[in-house]
């Protein structure tokens, strides 16, 4: 019998295991795995490997979104171990199929063809609409600043991941996403991570600090919607010392360490953190932390005094 092994954001993947057992029984062949806001991208592959060495035979990984952190974790360890399929749409009909031992593309097939009206639920019959005039779109944010200036930058250890991919991408309109760290440069698997999680559609630039800082004091970027992307605050402390100015700076991921602080939900900092941000407030930027863009944002400064 086929293995499985679920990874999602959340409880959802053990909840999704639990539904379908309710219908099929125990399961010995599913395991499941929750991603929780204080673990990071290793943190999830080691958990997913020692998962993984449980199974007599290679599983296949079913995860819930593309461009997640389990999605791009997942493809981490595919790339050490290319016997292992991944895919994405976890849901209840889909496993409860593959646990039928139905073949997963026609388990796949069966899953969309289970999306439908149920019931009393009728599909209404379109009217036909009066032409819309669509008003003007206003002018691009990012065309008016200079072009040394990045205005749209976020602290994210997780980098292109199901927020970033979905929600902020959608919010900011953007075109551009600039992921900038002299070690994430040098990783060619996170690398190819990156390329995978980069939404359709949007253009990818991975730089390190002095890179990004050339290309950016250049107007390489003037009158495109960039996204920068960084894992910690000293990265954003060589940019400024590059004199690339950023006028605000959002605090979304920062993962649990040793001798860590915990000042938000999914924010630890370090000594070090502290001080590269005591530096930046110092330099005008403003901080503050935003995990979604539906969520007020939050003064950093007065969260790590």
């Amino acid at each position: 019998m086929a293995n499985f092994l679920l990874v999602s954001h959340g409880e959802y993947a053990k909840v999704t295991k639990a539904s379908v057992e309710m219908i099929a029984g125990e399961q010995k062949n599913v395991k499941a795995i929750a991603f929780k806001q204080t673990m990071n991208q290793d943190d999830l592959l080691e958990k997913i490997t020692k998962v993984a060495s449980e199974f007599d035979e290679a599983p296949t990984i079913l995860v819930d979104i593309a461009g997640g952190t389990p999605a791009n974790t997942a493809q981490r360890y595919q790339q050490k171990h290319p016997d292992v399929a991944v895919y994405s749409g976890l849901s209840m009909p889909l496993l409860l199929a593959l646990v039928m031992g139905t073949p997963i593309d026609e388990a796949i097939k069966q899953t969309i063809d289970n999306m439908a009206p149920v019931g009393l639920t009728k599909k209404k019959e379109e009217k036909q609409k009066p032409k819309v005039v669509k008003k003007e779109e206003k002018p691009n944010k990012n065309v008016a600043l200079t072009p040394h200036t990045m205005q749209n930058v976020r602290i994210d250890e997780r980098l292109i991941h199901g927020q970033v991919a979905t929600m902020w991408t959608n919010a900011l309109k953007l075109t551009r996403i600039m992921v900038v760290g002299d070690d994430i440069v040098k990783n060619d698997v996170l690398k190819t991570g990156l390329k995978t999680a980069c939404p359709h559609g949007i253009h990818l630039s991975i730089l390190t600090a002095h890179g990004a800082a050339r290309r950016i004091n250049s107007g390489k970027y003037v009158g495109q919607t960039v996204l920068l992307l960084v894992k910690n605050p000293g990265v954003l402390r060589q940019l400024v010392d590059f004199d690339v100015k950023l006028p605000e700076i959002n605090v979304g991921n920062m993962s649990t360490k040793p001798h860590s602080c915990q000042v938000a939900k999914s924010v630890a900092v370090l000594d070090k953190d502290v001080e590269d941000f005591e530096y930046l407030d110092q330099k005008g930027c403003h901080i503050y932390h935003q995990m979604v863009p539906s969520e007020p944002k939050e003064d950093f400064m007065e969260m790590i005094k």
